[in-house]
């Protein structure tokens, strides 16, 4: 097999402007849907050679390794052509050895590879990544310009010529920041009166779609501890409402601002035991749930009513918990990692595609084996990239799979391995894995509380780039820092079931988090978290011991200011602890799995989109019994009142048994069947019943074979068989003479039955004398 082009010396890691770069795919002047990113590597190699190419170009025109494309150190973008047979042209110019087989790329640049139809359009150079808010607002303009722009070197590429912009364009963000902390909303608690008991009787709930008032009563904001909060009962009445009606006009601005979508909820019930994981595809049609029962269901929103239910339920693999489940970018495909090591790749329809293999456990250098070797405790599919994936287990390794790699025996193998250790330098369980937002750097979580993560465009992962040492208090291979989660570039998230606290961390500086939430207790070690869209406000889902009829809740915080208590929060029902959550970025949803097995979707119909809002708006079907019921009155009549006059019946009156007797009368008017001719033939007819008959027992003369013994039949041969040696004379002739052959090997000349009868016949004779 034909090694892979080596890296250039020349080349660099790819910048931030360029880290989103990508070919535009024109044919026949027509632009096609598939997009080739460049921006995640520093060398991406395009041909005809899966093997050794990071893009296959199916066409007979182009070599195995064609072309690649070379981020360098000072910041360009290079089409780099590797002596292919039919060459590379760049904006009209081919790639000679004059130019060193080498052209630099900009916006718009046209490339065409050999003789192909296909024109690529360079597209996404020197584009800056969307700006989000800074997350702490007493930052300056100072330590932003010392903050990093990317994982490599400093001499690995120059400074953007737009350090002055940028500068600019954060001190305008720190100043709103400003501005929204010190407009931060507080909410007042507001006690009110107790209900009567007929009251609180009359208020219950639906079964399984709750469209509550304005503020639903399962949530709550968080109360601040006031104490002349409480209102007199004696107070004028008019106070009182005024009170709620600004606390209702205070939850509201919260959810607003917060795009908390917590006015609704529909409850999913199907599975028979605690939520582990959920999975919402990208555009929010399709969501799939994972449980300790080992089930994996799938629900399409676009085709439920009310009553919600899955539409298909799958066990993965028998007798394993569902760990993580994620769906690809594009949707097509779910990735189920259960708690055995080998995960497993389904359909959108829940069919198995594909499974990994599982690795040699007496290999002691997990690189040299091609799966996990342990139980699998999470895994991810790559942002942008439908084809990998990253899986880690308690092996000590997170492992990079592509759909499109190797296999053996119909199994998967891994594409590269990353090995985590310790600080005494040995192998350590990875309790969770996770990307970041475009995928360039995959990050693992061990059991002793630390934190790693490594580039993926470097070309090799030995050491991390990334390191957070003691993120969180060590734990157990099952309890430990449960999740990894990344609400921006930026800023992303880390929870731990060890020390029940979440921590916030700037990607850029990592000496210290940004914020610290505790007192968020998880006994699951599946537990997580999720950002809403803009990454201002993240999710957290509490436990609770059973027995005790305690409230699990999920608590909302604020991200960008230092304020740690909480915005507001959901009650679960009583034992029920909130395990997972999901909040989806498009339809604006909150998806809780609970640990009773169901999973409870929140909406605001003024905020959130599709989803759940496809199901929850629609009536429910009209249940059909299967049959008709016909009265005894009505005798069987069909009646078309729509009839045409000379399609009508003439006779529109009910038959009465009189008209039923005078017709069974008539054989002709009731059809009756002809009786079997008997006797001498009359009208025509023989005597012998139909022409059949007639002709079998006239004409034919032979006597049936039923009434013949076949002992006779054959008998009838004999004396022809020993006359004429034709049949079996001539062929023992020779060798076995009928004089020649002793007594009792001869045939026997009579059968059972007739010595039997001779004998009685002797015996009877001999008696008579």
């Amino acid at each position: 097999m034909s090694k892979r082009f080596p890296t250039p010396k020349w080349a660099g890691v790819p910048t931030r402007l360029n880290s989103k770069a990508y070919l535009e795919v024109w044919k026949d002047g027509v632009k096609l849907t598939e997009k080739l990113p460049i921006g995640q590597q520093a060398c991406t190699v395009l041909g005809r050679n899966t093997d050794v190419c990071d893009f296959e170009l199916a066409h007979p025109s182009i070599s195995r390794q064609h072309a690649a494309i070379v981020h360098t150190k000072a910041g360009t973008v290079e089409v780099v052509d590797l002596e292919s047979a039919q060459g590379t042209v760049v904006d009209g110019e081919t790639l000679s050895e004059k130019s060193e087989f080498r052209k630099a790329v900009d916006n718009g640049s046209e490339v065409v590879f050999g003789a192909s139809t296909r024109k690529y359009i360079v597209r996404g150079l020197n584009q800056a990544p969307e700006s989000t808010i800074p997350t702490r607002g007493t930052s300056t303009i100072a330590e932003l310009a010392q903050l990093p722009t990317g994982f490599a070197t400093t001499n690995s590429a120059k400074q953007s010529q737009k350090a002055a912009e940028r500068l600019a364009r954060d001190e305008e963000i720190r100043r709103l920041t400003m501005e929204m902390v010190t407009q931060a909303p507080k909410v007042q608690h507001v006690a009110t009166m107790p209900k009567d008991e007929d009251d609180s009787s009359e208020a219950k709930p639906q079964p399984s779609v709750r469209r509550g008032p304005q503020n639903n009563p399962n949530i709550k904001p968080k109360e601040e501890e006031v104490e002349d909060a409480a209102v007199s009962s004696d107070g004028p009445e008019s106070d009182s409402d005024d009170d709620d009606a600004d606390g209702e006009s205070l939850s509201r601005d919260l959810a607003l601002r917060y795009n908390l979508p917590l006015k609704n909820q529909v409850v999913l019930t199907s599975h028979t035991k605690s939520i582990t994981s959920i999975a919402v595809d990208a555009p929010g049609a399709r969501v799939a749930t994972g449980s300790m029962d080992y089930h994996m269901k799938l629900w399409d929103f676009a085709g439920m009513a009310r009553q919600v239910r899955p539409f298909r339920d799958n066990e993965v693999e028998e007798g394993h918990p569902i760990m993580a489940l994620s769906y690809s970018p594009t949707g097509d495909r779910v990735l189920a990692v259960t708690g055995s090591s080998q995960p497993t790749v389904l359909s959108r329809e829940g069919v198995k595609e594909h499974q990994f293999v599982k690795g040699d456990m007496y290999v002691m250098d997990m690189v040299h084996t091609k799966g996990h070797t342990h139980s699998c405790t999470g895994g991810a599919w790559h942002p942008t990239l439908k084809q990998s994936m990253a899986t880690c287990a308690l092996d000590g390794t997170v492992r990079l799979w592509k759909l499109d790699g190797k296999t053996a025996f119909n199994k998967l193998l891994n594409d590269q391995v990353i090995k985590f250790k310790s600080k005494q330098g040995k192998r350590i369980e990875v309790t969770t894995c996770a990307y970041n937002i475009d995928g360039s750097v995959v990050f693992g979580a061990t059991a002793e509380g630390s934190v790693f993560g490594y580039d993926l465009r470097r070309s090799t992962t030995l050491t991390p780039s990334l390191k957070l040492q003691g993120a969180h208090a060590p734990g157990s291979a099952d309890l430990s820092v449960s999740n990894i989660k990344f609400a921006n570039e930026k800023v992303f998230g880390t929870r731990s079931c060890s020390d029940d606290c979440v921590k916030l961390w700037d990607i850029r500086k990592l000496a210290s988090p940004l914020k610290t939430l505790t007192d968020v207790p998880s006994h699951f070690g599946v537990a997580n978290m999720a950002f809403n869209a803009t990454g201002t406000a993240v999710a957290v889902g509490t436990s609770v011991p059973s027995g005790k009829d305690r409230h699990g809740q999920v608590l909302f915080f604020d991200v960008l200011t230092a304020v740690n208590t909480p915005l507001t929060s959901i009650d679960m029902q009583a034992d029920e602890s909130a395990v997972c959550v999901a909040w989806h970025s498009k339809i604006n949803q909150v998806f809780v799995g609970s640990s009773a097995g169901s999973v409870r979707v929140f909406y605001d119909d003024a905020i959130s989109t599709r989803g759940v809002l496809l199901s929850a708006t629609k009536k429910l079907p009209l249940a059909s019994a299967g049959y008709v019921r016909i009265d005894e009155s009505t005798d069987g009549a069909i009646v078309n009142p729509h009839a045409l006059p000379m399609f009508r019946d003439a006779n529109n009156k009910k038959p009465n048994k009189r008209k039923y007797a005078k017709i069974r009368m008539d054989p002709i008017a009731s059809k009756k069947p002809s009786k079997p001719i008997t006797g001498p033939g009359f009208g025509g007819s023989t005597g012998g019943g139909t022409l059949t008959q007639f002709f079998m027992r006239d004409q034919i003369k032979s006597e049936s074979i039923r009434s013949e013994d076949p002992r006779e039949a054959i008998l009838k041969y004999a004396k022809v068989a020993e006359a004429e040696s034709t049949y079996l004379g001539s062929a023992y002739a020779a060798t076995q003479p009928r004089d020649q052959i002793a007594a009792e090997y001869q045939l026997a000349k009579e059968t059972l039955e007739q010595e039997k009868i001779t004998k009685e016949e002797e015996t009877r004779r001999l008696l008579d004398l």
